[in-house]
């Protein structure tokens, strides 16, 4: 994890140059195997999370951002995996959840792409269905700001959730990652 942790000191030092990055809940920080889940309002949020959560993180990245071949390479390096948003990504999915189990932080975006206002309806059931398949815990993550030049940006770091304090009814069938989905945002937007 060697490049992890240089690219965290590196972007620690230029944020706090540029951004007054205020940073709540570290203590709940999870050291292994959670699913980090988080809004996403900006291409910038991944380097900001995994800059100011104490532990490392595997993001789930759009395929789109590995189409090129150096990008891809520094982002493979990083521990980031290509997931194709616009279908069901079995390849992207099975390797989460692998990772998560194995022990590694998971980052995934349960929205799927950048959203500037909570919308329920683009929440995705994929987070749903790995927080069930991994059985493990979720990291919930909030980040506010609008990310201009020596704005104060806010992350909250939610203490850890149980996957099966999500699940209502155990008998829903696929309906119940939606509804694990859902509820992982709530926690989320819990400010």
């Amino acid at each position: 994890m060697g490049l992890y942790k240089f690219f965290v000191i590196l972007a620690k030092i230029i944020l706090r140059i540029f951004y007054r990055i205020q940073v709540q809940g570290q203590e709940n920080a999870l050291e292994s195997g959670a699913l980090v889940c988080s809004n996403h309002i900006s291409a910038w949020d991944p380097i900001f999370i995994s800059t100011f959560y104490p532990h490392p993180i595997k993001w789930m990245a759009k395929h789109e951002l590995f189409e090129n071949k150096f990008l891809a390479k520094i982002l493979a390096r990083l521990g980031a995996f290509p997931v194709q948003r616009d279908k069901n990504d079995l390849t992207a999915m099975k390797k989460a959840i692998r990772l998560a189990k194995k022990g590694d932080n998971v980052g995934i975006f349960p929205e799927g792409t950048r959203v500037k206002k909570r919308d329920k309806n683009l929440v995705k059931p994929g987070v749903g269905l790995l927080a069930l398949k991994t059985q493990g815990l979720v990291s919930p993550i909030t980040i506010l700001g609008n990310y201009k030049i020596f704005s104060k940006m806010k992350i909250i770091i939610h203490p850890a959730i149980k996957v099966q304090d999500l699940v209502q009814d155990k008998d829903k069938g696929q309906e119940i990652y939606q509804e694990v989905a859902l509820a992982i945002m709530d926690e989320i937007y819990k400010v």
